[in-house]
């Protein structure tokens, strides 16, 4: 039994989803600059009703622009720095004995994963440590000894002994 993850299709989904969110995000500003600047020089005599609907539509942007940066833009931002460091990253390929998986989400560097528990057999001294997995179904049970790669505690390739 197998279970990977296809880090470059990751890479470019994630990639591609970083690139229309930004541009949704500049095209946003972009047409409320527009509108702002519009309405306030093409009025006439009167222009405090035009500047107060400027200063009410440009603070409601800078809130919708707060909450986009902390959430949207942080949550895709980690997982392409993840997956874009994973070519120059570590990828230890270890032994391990599979204990038990988790249905909890956890947010982790930036990803949202699965924890799993393993026992490493490195050496004379077996540690359970727990380690994480993007997907939550994993096809292996309480016992089986696997040879993974991780890469930042992320489970990214997992193969069980026959």
């Amino acid at each position: 039994m197998r279970y990977s993850v296809d880090v470059s299709y990751e890479y470019q989904s994630v990639k591609s989803k970083l690139f229309r969110i930004s541009l949704l995000f500049s095209i946003i500003l972009t047409v409320i600059l527009v509108s702002d600047v519009l309405l306030v020089t093409l009025s006439k005599d009167n222009y405090l009703p035009n500047l107060i609907i400027s200063i009410v539509i440009t603070v409601l942007f800078a809130w919708f622009a707060i909450y986009f940066f902390t959430n949207i833009f942080n949550d895709i931002n980690s997982r392409y720095r993840f997956f874009k460091g994973f070519e120059s990253g570590l990828h230890p390929n270890e032994e391990v004995e599979f204990l038990s998986k988790s249905d909890e989400l956890c947010f982790i560097n930036g990803l949202y994963v699965y924890p799993v528990y393993v026992r490493y057999m490195a050496n004379l001294n077996a540690q359970d440590k727990v380690i994480f997995v993007l997907k939550k179904d994993l096809p292996f049970e309480m016992g089986d000894k696997l040879t993974i790669i991780t890469y930042q505690r992320v489970i990214i390739f997992a193969e069980k002994h026959k």
